[in-house]
Parts: structure tokens; C-alpha cells; sequence
């Protein structure tokens, strides 16, 4: 089994929505259309594979955020969530830190068709802990998602009405992170 970790940061970005066609869907995902659970799954993908690939283009993708995920946050939020988002700069750091020599350290490298899984940690999480509060008073929580041999995480930053996935890892289950 494998866990995913994914940290996160309230923000106050913005983004564009985004269109894919039946056929690019398809090719990013190697799926169906009425396979993809979230729509964002192949955005993510795509774009993580560019930045893969040594892209530099500036990225900021929007994530539906589900009712379950508002709920949770409402207990650390002084107000209601209404987004999440991921940059450039984020799947970089990623690409950066976690998606070579992750077995070092327990872990499990990092592959842009892991991004595809975000929505699904976000939206249909198993546990929401605190962990932390930041030098700035950001507060961080853990969302967990197991996913068959997998399990996510996703560490979020208390701000303003959004978050932001600021960083990801795996791992097997049963190991330590």
C-alpha cells in the first residue's frame, strides 16, 4: 500500500476554468470520461506532466470543494472554504522533493498521475487532525484518504475562504511518514 500526502495552504488566489476535450481527457487519464470521478483529475495530470516535462508556464488550477471538506474546515476556518487550488510553483516543489529518492525516507516517488488523486483526498477524505500551527499562525491539518494500496494526505493552512496544495507525498501503508 501506498500514502499520499499532500500539504495545503489557505490563500487568496484565483483561477480560470478550464475545458478539456472528450479525446484529451482520455489521453491524459488512459480512462473513459464516465470512469473520472472528478473532473480536475486530467487538469492535474496534464500539468504536472508539463512541469515533468521542464514546462516554466505559469499553472493555477481550481479543485471543486465538496461538502464534506467545507464541513471540516468550518471547526479551523473563521470562514466558509471556498476553494482549493494548485500552482506552478507547488507542483514544482513537489516534482522537486518528493519525486526521486523517496524510498531513503520511507516514501514512495512522486508521478504526475499522481496529482489526478487530489480531488478525491480532498473531497472524500477518511480523518482531518491538526498537526501544527505555523510561525505566522497557520494552522495545519492532515486529511488522509486511503485508496486501495494508498493512502493520502493532504496538510492544510488555515487563511482566507481557499487552500492551496503546497506540497505531496506517498507512501506504502503501514509505514511511517
Amino acid at each position: 500500500p501506498v500514502v499520499f500526502m499532500l500539504g495545503v495552504r489557505l490563500g487568496q488566489s484565483t483561477f480560470a476554468g478550464v475545458t478539456l476535450l472528450k479525446e484529451e481527457l482520455e489521453s491524459i487519464t488512459d480512462r473513459q470520461p464516465d470512469m473520472v470521478a472528478y473532473p480536475e483529475e486530467a487538469l492535474l495530470i496534464g500539468a504536472a506532466e508539463s512541469v515533468w516535462n521542464g514546462s516554466d508556464a505559469q499553472i493555477d488550477i481550481g479543485i471543486d470543494v465538496g461538502g464534506k471538506l467545507v464541513a471540516a474546515m468550518s471547526d479551523h476556518l473563521s470562514d466558509t472554504l471556498e476553494s482549493v487550488f494548485i500552482i506552478d510553483s507547488d507542483i514544482r516543489h513537489i516534482k522537486r522533493k518528493h519525486s526521486t529518492s523517496e524510498e531513503e525516507r520511507g516514501q514512495v516517488a512522486i508521478e504526475p498521475l499522481d496529482f489526478g488523486r487530489m480531488p478525491a483526498v480532498l473531497n472524500e477524505f477518511g480523518t482531518c487532525e491538526y498537526t501544527e500551527t505555523d510561525k505566522l499562525g497557520n494552522k495545519k491539518l492532515l486529511l488522509t484518504k486511503s485508496m486501495g494500496d494508498t493512502m493520502c494526505l493532504v496538510t492544510v493552512q488555515r487563511g482566507k475562504r481557499k487552500l492551496e496544495i503546497k506540497t505531496m507525498r506517498k507512501k506504502r501503508l503501514g509505514a511511517s511518514c
